[in-house]
């Protein structure tokens, strides 16, 4: 016999949509408007879902999960703030297009705006960072309702799961009562599946891109943080024999023997007015690139010609350059045109070639005399952490520190690089380490990993996780980025230093914890930091946090010879 479910009708259309586009997670934060939603979605037996109490950790959790597994995970909330607690993994996700399907409980329309409790202004809530939102109708359905809010449905997973994923946002209002339940029959939504030509490759287009491609004798291949793709990492082999310059960050988890990983390093090795850096065309693909070094320098050495890879409504333009915005599927399409591309002169690759075993060097000869510090400790790491993990890199120093470092092959590597927020650290990797696929192991720093410790409150954390925060006092960025440095205001308000610990932390949520607070401790930690002993860990690294700025800033310097 099936298990009851809400008797609220729209509620029963809800579910069959999700189970019908692939939603199989379901996050639940606690709450009385959404019972009708936590009534019927257990009960139907088609999802997992998990219950995260703070709406802006389980948003995040939701985009780690998806990022993951690369399907939509939908989110349940009540109805007031709750919603806008979403809010930041919402943007995140946007950016990321990452299909997260929030569906808000909310009251009636008439009750909006009239001092009844748990109420705001919830529909179009997040119009500026959501693919599409829909409020579906309240009450009773007619005929014609039941049409419409399939219809609805059905665009908000068209816009979810269309050719820019991303976020979307279904309102549902409820009547009271809330409680009440009913056989869920069998309903099975209508799915409407969209048809789309544009991911067809275009031989006319193929054709003339080849054509302006042979006018090219110097060409960069610029992208930043992506999934795993290994049709992505067939084409990037590809280019590589060809003589294309690829600039990979560990975040595109590209890897190759004439892929060059250490962006911001590399770039030290060319002067400032080096005409000879100058590409003839720039390619650049739908990611979030991490280097503002390599940003600016394009944008002062601007190439000839700018093809960037995009199925957005907007222009692209990072680099103030753009020629062409290709839609499409990139990988197809540059494959197409590859087969009909001739080797490039060898300079180009050469002069890249000669500026990173310059830079490698300086890097190698500046580890033997550098002193404890933030630095000293992401060498440390990039050694010891093993094969095989998933590795989060939380804003704002850990994700900049890891370029500078060669890790480990079959490593892969995860930022929340859509806004850039240090918001959602531990939450992204908690979601990303649940379907235990791959051991994940977070590395942030303590401003980060304090700010969002409820990403720890739940019961779905496996044994393999681990979490290293490096503690440096404070927000250390703020004493290498030009500007707040020189300020009286640094410590109080940039920084915002404080000697906090996370051993309490780790002991409320059950993690356990270990601490280091210099070389040889750090080694001797990690020596077995990994072994499973039952359950997940954290580590903290103490570094000296004045002294860190200045330790990089001497490093980059050092590369300039």
């Amino acid at each position: 016999m099936s298990q009851l479910i809400s008797d609220k009708t729209v509620v029963k259309h809800i579910v069959a949509h999700c189970h019908a586009h692939g939603v199989r997670h379901v996050i639940i934060s606690p709450g009385s408007r959404n019972a009708p939603l936590i009534l019927s979605f257990p009960a139907s037996k088609k999802f997992t879902c998990l219950s995260i109490v703070d709406e802006r950790s389980a948003a995040y959790f939701a985009l780690g999960l998806s990022r993951s597994r690369g399907c939509p995970v939908a989110l349940i909330c009540t109805s007031g703030t709750a919603v806008l607690n979403y809010a930041p993994a919402i943007a995140e996700a946007y950016y990321q297009q990452i299909p997260l399907v929030v569906i808000s409980a909310d009251r009636p329309p008439e009750f909006i705006d009239q001092a009844d409790g748990q109420t705001i202004r919830q529909n179009g809530i997040f119009n500026n960072f959501i693919r599409y939102q829909c409020q579906l109708p309240v009450g009773e359905l007619s005929d014609g309702e039941k049409s419409l809010t399939d219809r609805l449905l059905n665009e908000a997973f068209r816009n979810a799961l269309g050719l820019v994923k991303g976020p979307v946002h279904i309102n549902v209002p409820f009547n009271e009562p809330l409680y009440g339940q009913a056989d869920p029959g069998d309903y099975s939504g209508v799915r409407i599946v969209p048809v789309s030509s544009v991911l067809d490759v275009n031989e006319t287009m193929i054709k003339e891109l080849a054509d302006e491609l042979a006018d090219y004798r110097k060409i960069l291949f610029v992208t930043g943080a992506a999934s795993p793709d290994e049709n992505l990492i067939m084409l990037i082999s590809s280019l590589e024999r060809l003589g294309v310059v690829i600039v990979a960050e560990n975040l595109s988890n590209i890897s190759g023997q004439k892929v060059f990983e250490n962006t911001d390093r590399v770039l030290e090795g060319f002067s400032d007015g080096d005409e000879n850096f100058r590409p003839d065309l720039l390619i650049t693909l739908d990611f979030p690139v991490l280097s503002k070094k390599i940003k600016q320098r394009l944008r002062v050495f601007s190439p000839v010609a700018h093809w960037h890879f995009s199925n957005q409504d907007v222009l692209v333009d990072t680099y103030q350059c753009l020629t062409r915005q290709i839609p499409g599927d990139p990988v197809k399409i540059l494959s197409s045109v590859v087969q009909k591309m001739k080797v490039l002169p060898s300079e180009y690759f050469q002069l890249w070639e000669e500026a990173d075993g310059k830079t490698a060097t300086l890097h190698n000869e500046f580890l033997d005399v550098m002193p404890w510090s933030d630095f000293m400790a992401f060498e440390i790491l990039s050694r010891y952490i093993p094969s095989g993990q998933e590795i989060h890199l939380a804003n704002s120093t850990p994700v900049r520190y890891a370029q500078l470092f060669k890790w480990k092959e079959n490593q892969t590597f995860f930022a929340n690089r859509g806004t850039s927020g240090i918001d959602g650290c531990v939450s992204s990797a908690a979601g990303s380490a649940y379907p235990g696929r791959q051991p994940v192991t977070l590395i942030t720093g303590d401003l980060a990993f304090f700010y969002d410790s409820n990403g720890l409150w739940h019961q779905y954390l496996p044994d393999s996780f681990r979490v290293i925060v490096v503690n440096n006092g404070g927000g250390g960025i703020f004493r290498f980025i030009p500007g707040p440095s020189e300020t009286s205001e640094l410590e109080p308000f940039f920084e915002a230093r404080g000697d906090y610990k996370c051993r309490g932390i780790a002991e409320t949520f059950g993690l356990q914890y270990y601490a280091a607070a210099n070389r040889s401790e750090l080694q001797q930690t990690l020596d077995h930091f990994w072994q499973d002993k039952g359950g997940p860990a954290l580590l903290e690294v103490f570094t000296p946090g004045q002294e860190n700025g200045e330790i990089l800033k001497t490093y980059f310097r050092y590369l300039r010879g």
